[in-house]
């Protein structure tokens, strides 16, 4: 089992999030062996690495033939499933009880060796089927076993609830084919179904992602961020909080998933917020709300995010523009709850003691440079995976810079890494001067190791003259772009191998773990997202072979007599309630395909929704259905009463579960009310834009600023405090006018906007 130990009161107590079983050596080993063998997979055969070695290995007149080895996308899938299924069926018991976990019975090694067989059987059989397209007996035999085995991996780990679904849409399929085994098999185990648009999405983009945050949380960046916030903000009153909500919404740039944030920022977090003084009801709640965020957050988004990308045909690097004012919208409320409540409790700043130097984490400022170098990558419009890739690099890098034990003049090898990162990033064009500009450096750096003391014959020294002749001999060759970057990501995990491993340092010992771990972490921590993507596609595959897809959303608009409101009211409710259960994936899966066509259907010939997102075919309607459906879907996580990051949220901090759930609510307000409003008013989604003038600017900017001032007259409403306390007649009265303003109309943003500066200037208790 794995457990997350929370310091607390002076003692440390133990609180179990998560359960797996504690595997004997051998069988870990066989664990960890297909955990990393699915990175490996991944990085060869997915993200086409074997094609750009053999390519480089062809530029020098090497030709490996092997290194050409071609699977299809549907082979790739299926391996990924293989291992998937199998460390599901030796990690996660049948049953969570103490037996279960201690030992592995023998019908689980079953079960994980024809989870291997059946989805190995679709890589062997594949090819044939893509030629012919024909189904035999056999072939349905091996497909319903494994759409059985998915089903029964996906309760062990996320519960119930996705699976039972699942189900149910499954029984109504094959009813509708009436009992055709063979066309329910082609469907959901050879075309859609498990390895349909969420898993191809999964394999394809968001692993390099989980991979990205896996190194992120081993290596110490993720602390660093965790810790520079705490220190930044800890000395004010309610800093604590405040550092978790800006901690938090980084790190879910990089996590993706909110109670993994939760378990990360907020095993230090939450203990610090009860130090400070906020009641363990409180501490609990900001946490959740501040880490659910992080799925809304360019320039990594929760896996949906991805999914919407392939769905709309709108390339992820515009959906991140999208997403950024509602997800500054989204903080910018939860931090105006967090001041006002700090202020209304009275809390102070804590003792500069319980903090590292503010001028530590300054000079160490460039370990933030992979989320730069990731943000930058995937806005010019390269790949996801080899944005992320590319940042893994870069990452590892300035980790080992990072290293105060291994000796080397930090500021020397910043500027070495950040020189490197950009010649990186330059065009074909470029390739022989930038090529001898890198040989040179490298020649450089080992005459300064010799002659003076800004660097050494160390593990600082070998790593980065690795990288750089490495960048160097990959431009000399002329590759592409996209080549390097991705080359370089990889290439650093080898390096940092090979360096960790010869290395006598403490530091180079400790990188060397960090790096072999986060490996496995990153095959281990996908399982769950996998799942819920081979799961999901089951409903998507049901859904499009039978039809529902149209007439589900026809039934919706019928339901609700064609009022666009009182649909998205309805849509917000079943979003919500689907996502107590189900994760944000099959959430956003089955919404975006029942919903959001009938939200598209009510006002797809009203203006501007009839208009196309500039440069694209998809209608702007279609757009903002899909965003509605996507932030409902996330903030599931903290809505009662299943609400499973305020669950982690307040076992962490020992309160009770439902006033947690319920403060977690009242913070996140700027997620339940945002999307109506960018639902309403387009242009705040900025890629909708047609024509950028003064004009459009001004409208946006005074969207912007209306929505923050909703947000802050809501949050005055529900503390109750605004430099005085506020009579609940007041507050009623408050809350009447944010709630009007939040349909941006100057009258009532106008009468809002007044009322805050009135109870400001008046200064008395109201």
């Amino acid at each position: 089992m794995s457990e997350v130990g929370v310091e607390g009161a002076g003692e440390k107590e133990k609180v179990v999030i998560e359960r797996t079983r504690k595997l004997p050596p051998w069988l870990d080993l066989v664990v960890k062996t297909a955990a990393i063998l699915i990175g490996i997979y991944e990085i060869l055969f997915i993200f086409t690495f074997n094609y750009t070695l053999y390519d480089m290995f062809a530029r020098m007149g090497i030709k490996i033939g092997i290194l050409k080895t071609f699977f299809q996308p549907k082979q790739n899938e299926a391996f990924v499933l293989a291992m998937i299924l199998l460390m599901t069926y030796l990690l996660y018991p049948f049953r969570k009880t103490e037996k279960g976990f201690k030992k592995v019975p023998v019908y689980d090694y079953l079960l994980a060796i024809l989870g291997v067989v059946a989805s190995l059987y679709l890589f062997v059989v594949y090819p044939r089927y893509s030629v012919f397209a024909d189904v035999y007996q056999q072939d349905v035999i091996f497909g319903v076993l494994a759409i059985i085995l998915v089903l029964e991996a996906t309760r062990r780990v996320l519960g119930w609830v996705l699976p039972t679904v699942v189900l149910v849409f499954l029984i109504y399929g094959i009813r509708d084919l009436n009992f055709d085994w063979i066309r329910f098999t082609q469907q959901l185990y050879f075309e859609e179904g498990i390895f349909g648009i969420p898993f191809s999405v999964m394999t394809a983009y968001v692993f390099a992602f989980v991979f990205f945050g896996a190194f992120l949380l081993k290596i110490g960046i993720s602390d660093y961020i965790t810790e520079f916030m705490i220190t930044l903000f800890g000395k004010r009153p309610g800093g604590p909080a405040k550092s978790a909500v800006v901690s938090s919404g980084l790190m879910g740039t990089v996590s993706g998933s909110s109670v993994a944030n939760v378990l990360t920022t907020g095993t230090f977090t939450i203990p610090l917020m009860k130090k400070a003084g906020y009641p363990p009801e409180i501490a609990g709640a900001v946490e959740p709300v501040a880490s659910t965020g992080g799925q809304l957050m360019p320039p990594i988004m929760g896996a949906a995010a991805f999914i919407m990308a392939e769905l709309l045909g709108v390339p992820y690097n515009k959906l991140i523009i999208a997403a950024v004012i509602p997800a500054l919208v989204y903080y910018a409320g939860v931090y105006l709850f967090i001041d006002l409540e700090t202020k209304r409790l009275g809390l102070k700043g804590m003792p500069t003691e319980h903090f590292a130097p503010l001028s530590y984490f300054v000079r160490k400022l460039y370990i933030l440079l992979p989320i730069v170098v990731i943000t930058v990558a995937l806005v010019w419009g390269i790949p996801p995976h080899v944005s992320a890739v590319s940042s893994l690099g870069v990452a590892i890098w300035v980790a080992w810079i990072s290293k105060d034990e291994i000796k080397g003049h930090e500021g020397f090898y910043v500027a070495v890494v950040l020189l490197t990162t950009l010649l990186m990033f330059t065009g074909r064009s470029m390739s022989t001067p930038v090529a001898g500009v890198l040989f040179l450096m490298a020649a450089v750096l080992v005459g300064i190791a010799f002659a003076t003391e800004f660097a050494e014959l160390n593990e600082k020294l070998y790593i980065s003259l690795l990288f750089i002749l490495f960048v160097a001999l990959t431009k000399y060759l002329g590759m592409s772009k996209e080549q390097i970057l991705l080359m370089s990501g990889v290439m650093g995990i080898v390096f940092s191998l090979i360096v960790g491993y010869i290395s006598k340092s403490e530091g180079g010992r400790k990188m060397y773990e960090a790096t072999y771990q986060s490996m496995i972490d990153a095959g281990t921590t996908s399982v769950a997202v996998m799942l819920a993507a081979a799961s999901a596609g089951l409903i998507q595959g049901v859904l499009t072979m039978t039809g529902l897809v149209t007439s589900l959303g026809y039934r919706l608009v019928d339901l609700t007599a064609g009022n666009l409101w009182l649909l998205l009211i309805l849509t917000m409710i079943f979003s919500l309630i689907l996502g107590m259960g189900v994760p944000t994936t099959a959430n956003y899966i089955i919404t975006s395909l029942v919903a959001a066509p009938a939200i598209y259907n009510a006002v797809q010939n009203l203006e501007p929704y009839n208009l196309p997102v500039p440069g694209f075919g998809t209608p702007i309607a279609l757009l903002a259905a899909h965003f509605f459906v996507f932030y409902f879907g996330i903030l599931a996580d903290v809505t009662p009463p299943v609400a499973l990051a305020s669950y982690a949220g307040s076992t962490l901090a020992g309160g009770d579960f439902w006033k947690t759930a319920m403060n977690a609510v009242k913070y996140a307000l700027a997620g339940y009310i945002g999307p109506y409003i960018y639902f309403t008013h387009p242009e705040m989604f900025l890629i909708t834009v047609h024509e950028w003038t003064a004009k459009t600017v001004l409208i946006v900017a005074y969207d912007f600023g209306a929505t923050l001032l909703v947000m802050y007259i809501l949050a005055i409403s529900l503390t109750g405090w605004f430099g005085v306390h506020i009579r609940k007649e007041l507050r009623g009265l408050l809350a009447t006018v944010g709630i009007l303003s939040a349909t941006l109309n100057p009258i009532p943003v106008g009468i809002g906007l007044a009322s805050v500066l009135g109870i400001k200037l008046l200064g008395k208790k109201a």
